[in-house]
């Protein structure tokens, strides 16, 4: 036998390329990244929808107690007028180079003298007067997209909340009478 004869012939040999590892992802790498993905947003997704939630509300009481403050305020700087304000706008900002006035005192900021702010509604309205010819006022919050004209207050975007001349921000639970028309109330602390 030769020297120069291959052992044997069944072996393959060594060719001059070797092959290179290929790149990238397997299609189950991919599937199972994307699965702990779905499951992660799926937790956290509805906590941030009720944080959300929670601080829209937190703002819709905060912006009650600052109307509240507005209200003293104006009666104060326009004991002539002898009646709260009877529209948002009139404890908000002048509009343009308009002079400060009752009918734009500049106590709240103009957001939400515009009667939206942070996801809420604002609804206002002067009570008749009293006996003695004193007059109130009653404020309702609702999220945006909520009735609290009809029997029911609130969706699930958050609750409604109420205030009036005698202070002191409540929660509205509904209608408190069988006709829908009077809301049972809760206090916020």
């Amino acid at each position: 036998m030769s020297r120069f004869l291959p052992r044997d012939s069944a072996v393959p040999t060594r060719t001059k390329h070797a092959t290179k590892p290929q790149a990238g992802f397997s299609i189950l790498e991919v599937l199972i990244v994307v699965g702990v993905i779905i499951i992660v947003a799926s937790i956290a997704i509805p906590n941030l929808l009720r944080a959300r939630v929670a601080a829209n509300e937190a703002a819709a009481v905060e912006s009650l107690r600052a109307v509240d403050a507005a209200q003293i305020g104006y009666l104060e700087v326009y004991p002539d007028m002898g009646t709260y304000a009877c529209q948002l706008s009139y404890l908000g900002p002048p509009l343009g180079s308009n002079p400060v006035g009752y009918s734009a005192a500049d106590f709240i900021d103009v957001q939400l003298a515009s009667g939206i702010k942070s996801g809420y509604s604002f609804y206002m309205n002067c009570t008749p007067p009293n006996s003695d010819g004193t007059t109130g006022y009653e404020i309702k919050a609702a999220p945006i997209g909520a009735s609290i004209t009809g029997s029911t207050c609130g969706t699930d975007q958050g609750r409604c909340f109420y205030t009036n001349q005698n202070g002191g921000v409540y929660q509205l639970n509904g209608p408190g009478s069988s006709n829908g028309t009077a809301y049972s109330l809760t206090p916020i602390s």
